[in-house]
């Protein structure tokens, strides 16, 4: 079904079966109210063309059986009966009908009947009968027409199989809707407990597919879980061995010998990073929603901290730092601020080449814009390719996004893009992009 046009299934069902019982019986109805008309008519016909049959005119063109009136020419009809019935609308046996009724639902105030019927001598007969409404007492005597019973009768069917239909969905939907009130109930501790039985054996078998499912999944999350901590937790040991060894080696090592002092600072600047992003890992493994215990922090001296330990991320770069702080103090988790806004200016000091870094925090607002310049001589002027999009804060600002969900933290990020002036011919001699990221603590 289109968006936007979604019903519920028992809705659906019920005014699907509601207008498709409407629809027959209202066919039947009219079928019922024909076939009662032409049965009334086939007998009037026939009984006129027996009397015309057996009637013998003698010398006279007129004879009277009952309420039957048998007439040998069409001149001799009487007026009222030639003025509805013209000579031309006679055919063989054909019974001619002409009703007089206010409306639908009222009684006829006259009906006439006429037939043309042929005689094997070659001579014709017209028969005609006429209905006269009885004579008013003065009283109305409750009568129901024909077409108000039926339409009674076709009311009465439709009500009686909407009830029925009614109790039917009840039936059906009320299984359904405590199959869907279980599964919403579904979690860890309810997934040790039995299935409960339903009405249906389609919904038991639809139960058992839910609970292995949900079963499947707690498995499969349980066992990244624990692969993600054991690894973190092994993961420190290695890591503990390379920090000390490496602060060791710079005692031993000779300050004047430059490249084995510039490898070990790479060494130590990389082993930091991968204990900061052990730390992370095992924070966000953590499946618990208990509160992290809160300190009142200087956001502005933090930020200040965490870009100088980063700096080496910018080592041999020409990339401009510009911090705009403003004095901000908030009751915050250290630790889980520390590795958020660390992430933040780590990724903005690793992905910027050339160009600048802006910092800026204003009330509870922290906006890092990393602004990459390249010189591009010769490119037209046109959009940058998705290639050259890709670049920015990469697979960090996933990690990012997960830890600002678990502090409920305002998180977003855009991309930007300026291309600087062109020459004569419409090329741009530089063009600068990056991304700007916007953190707002709580």
């Amino acid at each position: 079904m289109v968006n936007g046009l979604r019903i519920s299934l028992r809705r659906y069902v019920l005014w699907s079966l509601l207008s498709l019982a409407a629809v027959v019986i209202v066919l039947f109805s009219i079928q019922s109210s024909d076939s009662f008309f032409d049965g009334m008519d086939g007998m009037l016909r026939n009984t006129m063309i027996r009397a015309a049959q057996s009637t013998d005119l003698g010398n006279s063109n007129h004879v009277q059986i009952l309420d039957l009136h048998v007439y040998a020419n069409y001149e001799d009809l009487p007026e009222e009966v030639k003025q509805r019935f013209l000579k031309e609308s006679f055919t063989p046996y054909s019974l001619l009908k002409d009703i007089n009724k206010p409306d639908w639902f009222s009684r006829p105030i006259s009906a006439h009947f006429a037939v043309l019927v042929p005689l094997d001598d070659g001579s014709k007969r017209y028969v005609t009968q006429i209905f006269l409404a009885p004579p008013s007492e003065g009283k109305k005597h409750f009568r129901i027409n024909h077409m108000i019973y039926s339409a009674i009768i076709g009311v009465v069917a439709l009500v009686s199989f909407s009830v029925a239909l009614l109790f039917l969905m009840r039936s059906v939907s009320r299984p359904i809707e405590s199959l869907q009130r279980w599964a919403a109930s579904l979690d860890e501790k309810e997934l040790d407990k039995p299935i409960p039985t339903f009405r249906y054996k389609e919904l038991n078998v639809l139960a058992e597919m839910i609970h292995g499912s949900l079963q499947n999944v707690r498995t499969t999350l349980n066992r990244e879980r624990e692969f993600v901590n054991h690894a973190s937790h092994e993961l420190r040991t290695p890591i503990a061995v390379i920090r000390s060894s490496a602060a060791l080696l710079h005692r031993v090592i000779d300050k004047e010998n430059t490249k084995a002092n510039n490898a070990l600072a790479r060494v130590d600047h990389a082993s930091k990073t991968m204990a900061d992003l052990t730390e992370t890992l095992l924070w966000l493994g953590r499946n618990e929603e208990v509160a992290l215990p809160e300190e009142k922090l200087n956001l502005k001296t933090m930020v200040e901290v965490l870009s100088d330990d980063l700096m080496y991320l910018l080592s041999g770069k020409n990339v401009y730092v510009q911090l705009q702080l403003c004095e901000c103090e908030l009751m915050l988790p250290k630790t889980a601020s520390e590795i958020v806004i660390g992430n933040v200016i780590r990724n903005a000091y690793q992905h910027t080449h050339q160009g600048k870094v802006t910092i800026s925090l204003k009330g509870t607002t922290l906006t890092v814009l990393n602004e990459e310049v390249r010189e591009d001589e010769g490119t037209s002027l046109s959009e940058p390719n998705n290639h050259e999009l890709d670049g920015g804060f990469g697979i960090g600002l996933k990690l990012i996004d997960k830890l600002c969900t678990k502090l409920k933290w305002g998180y977003t990020h855009e991309r930007v893009s300026d291309q600087g002036a062109r020459d004569d011919q419409g090329n741009v001699h530089c063009v600068t992009k990056g991304c700007r990221v916007v953190l707002t603590l709580r």
